[in-house]
């Protein structure tokens, strides 16, 4: 069995040093790369956030964080096939042209359900590390402390993990406070 050389042929080590500086260069900008060890090829690239690092073996914390972010883009209307420019429709429930479907109307009335069920600093804090890149591993901390008033980082972490933990109680529990909330409406 012969023994597998490493390439000598210059215009390999020239493509194999190119992808090195190109993983250097994007792990210096925070960015996570799976490399492939054989070619050096990056296979795959990834931001991690503060998410991913603190929920690491709790899938339904971080299964109810992506529901929630999943609620917000649909309630925004950024998740519907309908949201497309060139398509405009008229409808019964809005005015003409404003594009809302019952998949928006239901995300929102859930997202406020939600909201109404946590404690206002934790929504608060949630919806701020949902927004585009403030979960990222140098830019949660303060988002919590501002929030929630934990300095400590090691409680910063316990105070996420407690809220992720909170969130997910709402969305096993979510249609029992829909129907509780439609039942204080109409009583009101």
């Amino acid at each position: 069995m012969a023994r597998r050389k490493k390439p000598t042929d210059p215009q390999d080590m020239a493509s194999i040093a190119e992808r090195r500086a190109e993983r250097r260069e994007l792990e210096s900008r925070g960015i996570s790369v799976n490399v492939d060890p054989r070619t050096e090829e990056i296979t795959a690239r990834y931001r991690p956030d503060c998410f991913t690092m603190l929920l690491r073996g709790r899938p339904d914390e971080q299964a109810a964080v992506q529901w929630l972010e999943k609620l917000i883009r649909t309630a925004s209307g950024e998740n519907g096939s309908d949201r497309r420019p060139d398509y405009i429709r008229g409808s019964a429930e809005g005015a003409p042209g404003q594009n809302v479907s019952k998949a928006m109307i239901d995300a929102g009335l859930y997202l406020v359900t939600a909201t109404e069920a946590l404690p206002p600093q934790c929504a608060m804090m949630l919806f701020e590390l949902l927004k585009p890149d403030a979960a990222l591993l140098d830019r949660w901390r303060p988002i919590v402390e501002r929030h929630l008033g934990v300095t400590n980082p090691a409680s910063q972490a316990d105070a996420v993990r407690i809220v992720c933990g909170q969130l997910r109680w709402v969305q096993v529990s979510i249609k029992r406070l829909v129907r509780e909330r439609r039942d204080r409406r109409m009583g009101a």
